[in-house]
């Protein structure tokens, strides 16, 4: 098969295959209302954009104003539950060791007083 033989048969199956396309899609008459008709379906386009791109912004600010009055309740409960120690942070201190002293000592075994033998 030539080159020029090979060529001829591509243009032919290209050609058939635009063919087929505009057979598919046939181009739209241009009319008087063409233009109109497409700036129409543009703008409800636009439109149904713009309402959802409205709607989206109201429920992010609501949200962000939600979650900032949830964040500051939380923050007041907090304040109103820890007061602050009127002891210092030594003597804290001390009194956590003397509790954590008090879990090394071994089990003491009670004995009745009537059960003892002097």
């Amino acid at each position: 098969m030539d080159q020029q033989d090979y060529q001829q048969g591509s243009d032919e199956a290209l050609n058939a295959l635009f063919e087929s396309y505009r057979a598919a899609c046939p181009n739209p008459e241009p009319s008087v209302n063409f233009m109109p008709q497409l700036w129409q379906k543009i703008e409800s386009r636009e439109r149904t954009s713009r309402v959802f791109t409205r709607w989206t912004r109201n429920l992010v600010t609501a949200a962000l104003a939600l979650s900032a009055l949830l964040a500051l309740a939380v923050e007041i409960s907090r304040s109103r539950d820890t007061a602050l120690p009127s002891e210092t942070y030594v003597e804290v201190l001390a009194e956590d060791n003397a509790s954590q002293d008090l879990y090394s000592f071994e089990p003491v075994r009670l004995m009745p007083v009537y059960d003892r033998q002097d």
